[in-house]
């Protein structure tokens, strides 16, 4: 499955021509914003393999999750993007049966510099995936 999105991905963003991801929206949501936040999270800190992506195309790693929260270990990735784009993430862990993601899209309000407004934060797509035997686990959100 994962071989397939991978594929899938490739083959969208090369049709394109650009590193901007255009595949149909089963397969991605659109960003208002001009930032997304990423959301990982997995019950094993280690060796969680994650993309997503960015203004330049897809980003892919390997990745220690730093934060503890409860049983899960999470980490954050928040990128600059152009406003509807389409965009996706996944992680996958051999050795966790729990992993999760999600995609908020950031807007920033006018002036929010001078005014101290906060961005505001849309949950646009988020995926989980609980195995209780651990063994090869994976979340999609998009």
């Amino acid at each position: 499955m994962k071989k397939l999105i991978s594929t899938l991905v490739a083959a969208a963003t090369l049709a394109a021509g650009s590193a901007v991801l255009t595949a149909p929206a089963a397969q991605a949501v659109t960003i208002s914003g001009s930032g997304v936040e990423y959301v990982f999270c997995s019950a094993n800190q280690h060796n969680n393999e994650i993309s997503y992506y960015d203004r330049y195309g897809k980003v892919e790693k390997i990745v220690s999750l730093p934060t503890p929260d409860g049983n899960a270990f999470c980490g954050v990735i928040e990128v600059s993007i152009e406003p509807d784009s389409y965009v996706w993430s996944s992680i996958s862990n051999y050795d966790s049966h729990y992993v999760y993601t999600a995609i908020y899209s950031v807007s920033y309000p006018l002036f929010s510099g001078s005014t101290g407004a906060p961005p505001q934060y849309t949950l646009v797509a988020r995926d989980e995936s609980h195995d209780s035997y651990g063994g090869y686990n994976y979340a999609i959100a998009g």
